[in-house]
Parts: structure tokens; sequence; C-alpha cells
């Protein structure tokens, strides 16, 4: 019996196009809903993307998030 093969990692090609995408507002709304929050306030939200993204919903430490810490 032939041992499993592993699935290669996913390509880098989505993450790098993700972050081109935040990185230069491709998104109609994007630049739209900036506007509501300050640049900290933006900067903190696309870290939490990514880490979402990157290491799935483990990643995020949901208390903090939701103020209940």
């Amino acid at each position: 019996m032939k041992p499993k093969r592993r699935r290669p990692p996913p390509p880098k090609a989505r993450a790098q196009a993700e972050a081109e995408i935040l990185e230069r507002g491709r998104w109609s709304q994007l630049r739209a809903n900036e506007k509501f929050h300050s640049i900290e306030e933006n900067a903190a939200a696309r870290e939490r993307c990514r880490q979402l993204l990157t290491g799935g919903a483990g990643a995020v430490d949901w208390l903090d998030l939701s103020g209940q810490k």
C-alpha cells in the first residue's frame, strides 16, 4: 500500500493578490469605509484580517476583539 501523498502548500499568489487589493484599495467600498475610522483602527482591522486569512479562526483573539477582556 502506497502512503498518501501530501498536497503542496497553496500558492502564495492568492495571499499576494489579497495584500495587493488591500494596499491599493481596488474594492470600491474599501476607501469609502476607511473614512469612518482612524488610521490606527484601520491598520488594526487589516492586521486582524491577515491573521484570520493566514491562521484561521483560532489565530484571532475574539474576546479581545469583542471587548470582553
